[in-house]
């Protein structure tokens, strides 16, 4: 073989060597970016989902409070998590809630889990054309919604999740008061459908401390994941 020959032969090897790593780091990136947004799908509905969300329309028509008009209207409910020491908790809001304020509306940061359901532990699932807000049905805050705050910082939790206290309660809707229903296996996954967060979920710390709070203990801990986990699926039950 001479050596114009074998260099030749060289180049190409080199070459085709070039292709190949490009090709695998091409292939690696596409599987990474597919595993990503995996994570961050909504899971999938179950048979009665239709159903459930049938089932919120209870009060038809158009009602005008606070700044906010829906097409329907649930009667009161309560959300619990399914899993962890909180399991049958009940999304609340704290005495201790501090009042602040979000694109000039009053809102208060508290909005937690309580061992004993009360009047604050009752909400409505408001349809619009948006989303659903999730307005207070009762008790001090009656007719404020559940909104996220883009200005809220993520934080890691644990080594392999991002999550950000972002949830407040807002005297009246926001732009980001629009939430997503679906009904999974496990329970109602509630995702924001607007501004920073948009994509997350409702979760809540599970490994966050409780106190007292006038005979029951209460965590201030609910807050938005980056995906779903076992602490997005919320049982949703009729306040009696």
């Amino acid at each position: 073989m001479s050596k114009e020959s074998l260099e030749l032969k060289i180049v190409n090897f080199k070459e085709d060597n070039t292709v190949m790593k490009r090709i695998l780091l091409f292939l690696v990136a596409a599987l990474w970016v597919t595993v990503t947004d995996s994570f961050a799908q909504s899971p999938p509905a179950v048979n009665g989902h239709d159903k459930f969300i049938k089932g919120l329309r209870e009060i038809e028509g158009h009602e005008q409070q606070n700044g906010l008009a829906g097409k329907s209207i649930s009667k009161p409910r309560t959300l619990s998590p399914v899993v962890s020491r909180f399991k049958g908790w009940f999304i609340d809001i704290t005495e201790k809630a501090k009042l602040g304020k979000l694109d000039g509306i009053d809102v208060i940061e508290g909005i937690s889990l309580a061992s004993e359901s009360r009047d604050t532990s009752a909400w409505q699932f408001v349809e619009t054309e948006k989303g659903y807000i999730v307005r207070a049905a009762k008790g001090r805050y009656k007719g404020w919604v559940i909104v996220c705050d883009d200005s809220a910082k993520p934080r890691p939790e644990g080594p392999k999740l991002t999550v950000v206290p972002a949830l407040r309660l807002a005297k009246s809707a926001t732009t980001n008061s629009y939430w997503k229903l679906t009904l999974a296996s496990q329970g109602l996954v509630l995702e924001a459908t607007s501004g920073k967060y948009k994509g997350w979920f409702w979760d809540f710390g599970g490994g966050d401390p409780s106190h007292k709070e006038s005979g029951r203990e209460v965590a201030a801990n609910v807050l938005l994941a980056e995906r779903v986990v076992a602490g997005s699926y919320f049982a949703v039950k009729a306040v009696e």
